[in-house]
Formats: C-alpha cells, structure tokens, sequence
C-alpha cells in the first residue's frame, strides 16, 4: 500500500489529501536540511520543527495538521515494519484553534487589496478570482479549493459553496465587478492554467476552479506566496483568515446575525457570535485611541 492510499483510509475530509501529502513532502525536505531521516529523528527533533512551523504564522489548527501528517507517516512506516517507533506519537500543540484575529480590516481596506491587484498574468488573474471569492463571500481556503467552474452561476450572479470540514454548503450572491472577471476566468485563462499545471491528467485536480501552476496539487503553497506579496504591500494584511474574520465582522454590522450565520457557513451560532464580540472589540479600540481626552 502507498503512503496515498493510506491516506485515503485516514483522511474523511475530501480536499485533505493533497494536503496531508504537501504536508508529508515538507517534513521530508526538512529532515534533508537538517541531515536527519525519518528512522534518526527523535522527539527532540521534532520540537525543532515546531518552532520551523511556527516561523510560517500559521494558525493553531493548521500547525496541528502538519503535525498529524508527520504521525500518519509514521504509523505507515510501522504498518511496513520499517520502523518500530513513533516519535511525534504525542505531540499535540496546545492552544485556541480558533481564536480570530484583532485589528479587523475595513471594508475600504478590503476594496482596495481587490482593486489594486495587478492581473497582467494568467496567474495574477486566477489570484484575483481567488482573491476575490474571499473578500466578497468570506470563503475558507478549504471552499476555496473545493469550488468547481459549475458551481458559479454567471446568468443568476451566484456561487454555490459545498460543505467542507465545519462549513455548511450555501449559495451567495457574487458581487457586479465579480461576474465578468469570473466570466473570462472560466472560458479562457482557466484552459491556460491547466495547460500549465504540474498534474495535468489528474482529473480531480483539472475540476478545480483554482488550480496551482505548481508541484503541489493544492493550493495551500500559492495562498502562502499570495499572502507574502500582499502582506509586503499592505502591512496590516495577515493572511486570508484575517479577510474572512473581517467580512463576517462587517456583515455583522449590515445584516441579522441569523443571515450571517447561512452566509459564513457555520454550523452554530455561537461561531457567529465570536464575531460580533470581536467587531466590539476593535471599535472598543478605535475609541480609547482617538479619545479626545486622551
């Protein structure tokens, strides 16, 4: 059996293999640079790449997923005999997998990361579809790599989001300026990328609204190096987590929290609810500092 197979056995979520695989493929070239191999690395070791990960700024949850790779990997390796102990068995990162993040993006803010996106490429075009999939309908990165060209609706202006992980399935409404952006993505630059994609004859890769022009068949690595170009430009920019934390927050001042619930896709209102906690937060902020007692 392959490692992939394996995988498959393990993994219920299904955008997670490509991204247990990535996940996989990084240890591996850590545990290059730094001269080791998976039958020499000790827990030890493996605290070492912890403290590698974290240099990454990804959140709690994403942390553990490339941890839980290194352990499917060992598992595999035991279940061949060719290795008889686990070292990352019981490594688990502590913390709040879901805390959100403080000093929210306005919705000028967010306008203006979507405007001022260059698309003189195949590439920036498929980022600005991306990029603006996020900022007008919230979407996960897990949707994000999920949504297939049919589930945009250019005659009705929607987009229908299937159920990934935690996310309940929804149908949005996709912004005026988003429909023929959209329309000459999915006839003509989308056949370009997949020309270009490092797996072109894989099928469940080519359904793919988003594809990467990269080895990787997620998109994981292509949000990462979008996130440093705009994080270089834009210096209050975090990552795509942020955006969607900051349009749920203006959808909470717009709209009941019930409809915000269905448009974020969560499964309890409580989720919601964080939102609007945080929205308080940061106007709470605003106030103490441009006080004018202060």
């Amino acid at each position: 059996m392959s490692f992939r197979k394996y995988l498959q056995k393990r993994i219920k979520h299904p955008t997670g293999l490509g991204d247990y695989l990535f996940y996989q493929e990084y240890f591996m070239k850590w545990l290059e640079n730094e001269n080791l191999t998976v039958e020499t690395c000790e827990y030890v070791d493996l605290l070492s790449y912890v403290k590698k990960l974290k240099e990454k700024e990804i959140s709690t949850h994403t942390l553990n997923c490339y941890i839980r790779a290194v352990k499917y990997y060992y598992e595999y390796l035991q279940g061949r005999n060719e290795i008889a102990r686990n070292p990352a068995r019981r490594l688990y990162i502590k913390g709040d997998t879901y805390q959100l993040p403080s000093d929210l993006l306005n919705k000028k803010a967010l306008n203006t990361i979507y405007v001022e996106y260059p698309t003189k490429t195949i590439v920036q075009k498929r980022n600005k579809i991306l990029l603006g999939l996020a900022i007008y309908q919230a979407m996960r990165l897990d949707e994000l790599e999920a949504i297939e060209p049919g589930d945009i609706d250019l005659h009705k202006g929607t987009v229908y989001i299937k159920k990934t992980g935690r996310a309940m399935r929804r149908i949005l409404k996709l912004e005026a300026h988003q429909i023929l952006p959209l329309q000459e993505y999915i006839t003509e630059i989308l056949p370009q990328i997949r020309e270009k994609a490092a797996l072109p004859n894989d099928r469940d890769v080519c359904r793919k609204l988003i594809m990467s022009t990269g080895k990787s068949p997620g998109i994981k690595e292509l949000v990462c190096d979008l996130n440093k170009q705009l994080r270089k430009r834009y210096p209050r920019y975090k990552n795509l987590m942020h955006v969607r934390s900051s349009v749920i927050a203006l959808w909470i001042e717009e709209k009941n929290i019930i409809e915000v619930q269905y448009m974020a896709g969560h499964n309890n209102i409580n989720s919601t609810e964080r939102y609007k906690r945080v929205s308080m937060q940061d106007l709470k902020k605003s106030l103490d500092q441009f006080h004018p007692l202060r």
